[in-house]
């Protein structure tokens, strides 16, 4: 055990280096207090050099107050509230001291911005709810927990001081486990009522533009709306992402179906004649359900984008990348070579061929699929359920 360790409860305490303090600079220090001076730092037992960020003025006259960073060079377990003193290194002169107003501000200020002094009087005089209101629409969404770390509120203050803007509407909690006036959880996500508008619009711009490029396609993939949000929300993870989307499809403005997400609003809509070219398309499929046409086939005759559009609205399915029949089609089939397998545990594909009178082509383009999508299992050149 060194001198300036502290000793205390798993999970609560954390080193820090950048410190965010009131000072009060004593009116017998021998000259004005310069940005970036160099001084003793003192807190409890701990003792460290540290330099001085002036914050709001250039220079801190003798028997002044001021907001300072500090710049430690070692790292001090500090919590809010927390008394310091500094002295100047030579000679060894005690010439201030003050409070720690936040011992995790996270970066450094800039010096001359009004809202950074407005949020460190905040934090200083504030009550516990503006703290954690102002924190959050700083660094929206956030984690809970990591509120709590950063305003150094307790567990106890937080929860009282959040439970009121929860109440109210004024901060919305990202948590699909969240029951209204259930404890919030520390994991949870929480934004401001104003972040969670700006988050809004920036999905439904972005789906809007994608629907307005992609008339006929469902929705724009899941994996490609994460990345583009991440350009705006920097910290996305993708447990937040899941949390964003729950909340969205929630309120009912979003909708996910099948691995891609767009708004409710949108609906897929031909033309006349490229719904004169679906309709022949499909009778042509129905006249013959288990001898269709082939996906290049389709293609040449409704267009490859309406084709697409077929098959994400889910009335056809593509087998593999020739074969494709009507959904019904296929889900008849599937429950076909599924009940067979009940009954007589294999089957080949000469046997599947047979049970819907197609061609062979069809019958292994059948027999692929249920393999993928792990109905059944290739045992030699017969298929058994999984």
């Amino acid at each position: 055990v060194q001198r300036g360790d502290v000793v205390t409860v798993p999970g609560w305490l954390r080193p820090t280096t950048l410190v965010d303090c009131q000072l009060r600079y004593l009116p017998d220090a021998p000259i004005p207090l310069k940005h970036n001076a160099a001084v003793d730092f003192f807190s409890g037992a701990a003792e460290t050099p540290a330099r001085i960020r002036l914050l709001g003025k250039r220079v801190l006259p003798p028997g002044k107050e001021g907001w300072v960073q500090l710049r430690l060079a070692n790292s001090v377990a500090l919590v809010k509230g927390d008394r310091f003193i500094i002295r100047q290194p030579s000679p060894s002169v005690t010439i201030g001291g003050g409070i720690v107003v936040n011992p995790f501000p996270g970066r450094r200020h800039r010096r001359f911005r009004p809202e950074v002094i407005e949020r460190l009087e905040t934090l200083a005089h504030g009550t516990p709810a503006e703290i954690l209101l102002q924190d959050v629409e700083r660094r929206q969404p956030c984690e809970v927990r990591e509120l709590l770390g950063r305003t150094g509120l307790s567990n106890e203050q937080a929860g009282e001081s959040l439970g009121a803007p929860v109440e109210d509407g004024q901060v919305l909690v990202l948590d699909s486990s969240f029951a209204a006036g259930a404890a919030i959880p520390a994991s949870a996500f929480v934004v401001t009522r104003s972040g969670w508008g700006a988050v809004k619009e920036r999905l439904e711009a972005l789906l809007g533009e994608y629907h307005r490029r992609f008339p006929l396609r469902v929705g724009m993939p899941r994996e490609e709306v994460k990345s583009r949000l991440t350009r705006h929300l920097p910290k996305l993870t993708p447990r937040l992402f899941n949390e964003i989307l729950a909340r969205a499809v929630q309120d009912g403005w979003l909708v996910e179906v099948g691995g891609t997400i767009r708004l409710s609003s949108h609906q897929a809509i031909f033309t006349p004649r490229q719904q004169q070219a679906v309709d022949y398309l499909l009778h042509t499929f129905r006249q013959a359900p288990y001898l269709t046409p082939s996906v290049s086939q389709c293609e040449e005759q409704v267009g490859p984008e309406v084709f697409n559009a077929l098959v994400e609205q889910g009335r056809l399915v593509k087998l593999n990348e020739d074969v494709v029949l009507l959904t019904e089609t296929c889900e008849a089939m599937r429950d076909g070579v599924v009940a067979y397998l009940r009954e007589q545990q294999r089957i080949t594909v000469a046997q599947v061929r047979d049970m819907f009178g197609t061609s062979r082509k069809y019958a292994l383009a059948l027999v692929g699929y249920l393999d993928e999508r792990r109905i059944t299992r290739r045992v030699g050149d017969e298929r058994v359920l999984r």
